[in-house]
Protein backbone atom coordinates (compact mmCIF):
# COMPACT_ATOMS: atom_id res chain seq x y z
CA UNK A 1 0.00 0.00 0.00
CA UNK A 2 2.89 2.55 1.13
CA UNK A 3 4.44 1.42 -2.42
CA UNK A 4 1.44 3.23 -3.92
CA UNK A 5 1.18 6.56 -2.21
CA UNK A 6 1.86 10.01 -4.27
CA UNK A 7 5.46 11.30 -3.93
CA UNK A 8 4.34 14.07 -1.80
CA UNK A 9 2.55 11.86 0.53
CA UNK A 10 5.73 9.67 0.72
CA UNK A 11 7.54 12.97 1.32
CA UNK A 12 5.19 13.47 4.43
CA UNK A 13 5.82 9.99 5.70
CA UNK A 14 9.23 10.47 5.72
CA UNK A 15 8.95 13.58 7.55
CA UNK A 16 7.04 11.87 9.77
CA UNK A 17 9.29 8.97 10.26
CA UNK A 18 12.93 11.67 10.24
CA UNK A 19 10.85 13.76 13.40
CA UNK A 20 10.56 10.36 15.58
CA UNK A 21 14.42 9.35 14.48
CA UNK A 22 15.63 12.89 15.70
CA UNK A 23 13.46 13.35 18.58
CA UNK A 24 12.72 9.84 19.87
CA UNK A 25 9.56 10.88 20.56
CA UNK A 26 7.73 7.64 19.74
CA UNK A 27 4.16 7.24 18.67
CA UNK A 28 2.43 5.45 22.11
CA UNK A 29 1.08 2.54 20.00
CA UNK A 30 4.64 1.82 18.54
CA UNK A 31 4.79 0.40 22.05
CA UNK A 32 2.18 -1.77 22.05
CA UNK A 33 1.57 -5.27 20.54
CA UNK A 34 -1.61 -7.48 20.35
CA UNK A 35 -0.46 -11.48 20.88
CA UNK A 36 -2.38 -13.68 18.80
CA UNK A 37 -1.22 -17.60 19.96
CA UNK A 38 -1.23 -19.52 16.86
CA UNK A 39 -1.52 -23.31 17.53
CA UNK A 40 1.55 -25.88 16.92
CA UNK A 41 0.47 -28.47 14.61
CA UNK A 42 0.48 -32.10 15.81
CA UNK A 43 0.49 -30.46 19.66
CA UNK A 44 -2.25 -30.90 22.16
CA UNK A 45 -4.50 -27.40 22.40
CA UNK A 46 -4.83 -27.58 25.86
CA UNK A 47 -1.23 -27.03 26.68
CA UNK A 48 -0.32 -23.30 26.54
CA UNK A 49 3.37 -23.84 25.14
CA UNK A 50 1.30 -25.55 22.40
CA UNK A 51 1.48 -22.36 20.65
CA UNK A 52 2.93 -20.22 19.31
CA UNK A 53 2.69 -16.32 19.71
CA UNK A 54 3.04 -13.77 17.17
CA UNK A 55 2.96 -10.31 17.77
CA UNK A 56 1.09 -7.40 15.68
CA UNK A 57 2.58 -4.12 15.64
CA UNK A 58 2.23 -0.61 13.75
CA UNK A 59 3.16 -1.47 10.40
CA UNK A 60 4.96 2.16 10.18
CA UNK A 61 6.72 0.96 13.54
CA UNK A 62 7.85 -2.40 11.53
CA UNK A 63 8.77 0.14 8.62
CA UNK A 64 11.05 2.05 10.65
CA UNK A 65 12.72 -1.09 12.74
CA UNK A 66 13.96 -2.44 9.01
CA UNK A 67 15.09 1.20 8.53
CA UNK A 68 17.00 0.90 11.90
CA UNK A 69 18.42 -2.33 11.51
CA UNK A 70 19.50 -2.41 8.21
CA UNK A 71 21.33 0.41 9.73
CA UNK A 72 22.89 -1.31 13.10
CA UNK A 73 23.48 -4.43 10.52
CA UNK A 74 25.60 -2.52 8.55
CA UNK A 75 27.58 -1.04 10.97
CA UNK A 76 28.46 -3.98 12.81
CA UNK A 77 29.34 -5.70 9.42
CA UNK A 78 31.50 -2.58 8.88
CA UNK A 79 33.07 -2.81 11.51
CA UNK A 80 33.50 -7.08 11.71
CA UNK A 81 31.58 -7.83 15.02
CA UNK A 82 29.09 -10.17 13.06
CA UNK A 83 30.97 -12.99 12.49
CA UNK A 84 30.83 -13.70 8.31
CA UNK A 85 29.75 -17.44 9.18
CA UNK A 86 26.07 -16.06 11.29
CA UNK A 87 23.23 -16.51 8.68
CA UNK A 88 19.91 -14.79 10.99
CA UNK A 89 19.10 -12.11 10.56
CA UNK A 90 21.86 -10.88 7.54
CA UNK A 91 20.82 -10.48 4.20
CA UNK A 92 21.62 -12.81 1.05
CA UNK A 93 22.04 -15.37 4.19
CA UNK A 94 19.91 -18.47 5.24
CA UNK A 95 19.41 -21.48 6.94
CA UNK A 96 20.43 -23.09 3.79
CA UNK A 97 23.65 -21.33 3.52
CA UNK A 98 24.32 -23.10 7.35
CA UNK A 99 23.14 -26.78 6.08
CA UNK A 100 25.36 -26.54 2.96
CA UNK A 101 28.46 -25.41 5.21
CA UNK A 102 27.44 -28.57 8.16
CA UNK A 103 27.66 -30.98 4.66
CA UNK A 104 30.63 -29.65 3.41
CA UNK A 105 32.56 -30.47 6.92
CA UNK A 106 30.85 -34.03 7.08
CA UNK A 107 31.72 -34.76 3.31
CA UNK A 108 35.23 -33.33 3.66
CA UNK A 109 35.78 -35.13 7.42
CA UNK A 110 34.28 -38.56 5.56
CA UNK A 111 36.68 -38.23 2.41
CA UNK A 112 39.73 -37.51 4.74
CA UNK A 113 38.36 -40.59 7.65
CA UNK A 114 38.21 -38.04 9.94
CA UNK A 115 34.84 -37.68 12.42
CA UNK A 116 32.84 -34.51 12.54
CA UNK A 117 31.01 -32.85 15.69
CA UNK A 118 27.68 -31.21 15.65
CA UNK A 119 26.51 -29.38 18.19
CA UNK A 120 23.14 -27.53 18.22
CA UNK A 121 21.39 -24.74 20.69
CA UNK A 122 17.60 -24.58 20.95
CA UNK A 123 17.30 -21.36 23.00
CA UNK A 124 14.11 -21.43 24.05
CA UNK A 125 12.15 -18.48 25.19
CA UNK A 126 15.50 -16.80 24.20
CA UNK A 127 13.25 -13.23 22.63
CA UNK A 128 11.42 -13.59 26.01
CA UNK A 129 14.49 -13.36 28.22
CA UNK A 130 16.51 -11.00 26.52
CA UNK A 131 18.08 -8.13 29.11
CA UNK A 132 17.03 -5.27 27.79
CA UNK A 133 19.86 -3.13 29.68
CA UNK A 134 22.61 -5.98 28.57
CA UNK A 135 21.36 -5.10 25.00
CA UNK A 136 22.50 -1.39 25.31
CA UNK A 137 25.70 -2.18 26.75
CA UNK A 138 26.24 -4.07 23.76
CA UNK A 139 25.59 -1.06 21.85
CA UNK A 140 27.83 1.15 23.62
CA UNK A 141 30.43 -1.18 24.04
CA UNK A 142 30.23 -1.82 20.42
CA UNK A 143 31.05 2.06 20.01
CA UNK A 144 27.59 2.93 19.12
CA UNK A 145 26.52 6.28 20.04
CA UNK A 146 24.83 9.19 19.42
CA UNK A 147 21.04 8.61 17.74
CA UNK A 148 20.67 5.03 16.72
CA UNK A 149 21.26 3.45 20.55
CA UNK A 150 18.71 6.15 21.49
CA UNK A 151 16.22 5.41 19.38
CA UNK A 152 16.79 1.77 20.27
CA UNK A 153 16.80 2.47 24.25
CA UNK A 154 13.53 4.58 23.38
CA UNK A 155 12.25 1.53 21.47
CA UNK A 156 13.05 -0.72 24.33
CA UNK A 157 11.08 1.23 27.01
CA UNK A 158 7.26 1.07 27.99
CA UNK A 159 6.59 -2.16 26.04
CA UNK A 160 3.54 -3.93 26.46
CA UNK A 161 1.37 -6.05 25.26
CA UNK A 162 -2.27 -7.49 25.15
CA UNK A 163 -3.16 -11.21 24.28
CA UNK A 164 -6.05 -11.68 21.54
CA UNK A 165 -8.29 -15.04 21.68
CA UNK A 166 -11.09 -14.83 18.80
CA UNK A 167 -12.71 -11.76 19.86
CA UNK A 168 -11.57 -10.93 23.53
CA UNK A 169 -8.38 -9.43 24.52
CA UNK A 170 -6.48 -9.65 27.68
CA UNK A 171 -5.46 -6.63 30.17
CA UNK A 172 -2.43 -4.90 29.31
CA UNK A 173 1.33 -6.64 30.23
Amino acid sequence: MLKNLSDSAKNILLGALNYIWTTGNFPPEWHLATVIPIAKPGKDSTDPTSYRPIALTSYLCKIMEHMINTRLVWYLEKLKLITPVQSGYRKQCSTTDQLVRLETFVCEAFVNKQHTVAIFFDLENAYDTTWKHGIMKDLFDAGLRGRLPIFIGNFLKNRQFQVRLETHLSTLF
